[in-house]
């Protein structure tokens, strides 16, 4: 994941001297967006499709090895 340097702007100053609840509700805004991509990608894994393929791999290499 690519990160931002955090500098703040005098722009940035600006706004949030004239309407800081602008600047909370943004600053929300983007936690629940990195919050909810977060938790997308946790579900996302190796299936067990790919599992069960390694297995029949690994059975076969062992019987042509002479191991079972």
């Amino acid at each position: 994941m690519k990160s931002k340097r955090a500098t703040i702007s005098i722009s940035k100053l600006a706004r949030y001297a004239s309407d800081p609840e602008s600047v909370f509700e943004k600053v929300n805004e983007s936690a629940v967006k990195y919050g909810n991509r977060a938790h997308a990608s946790i579900g996302k894994g190796p299936s067990l499709v790919l599992f069960i393929i390694a297995a029949i791999v690994i059975l076969i290499a062992a019987r042509k090895a002479g191991l079972l």
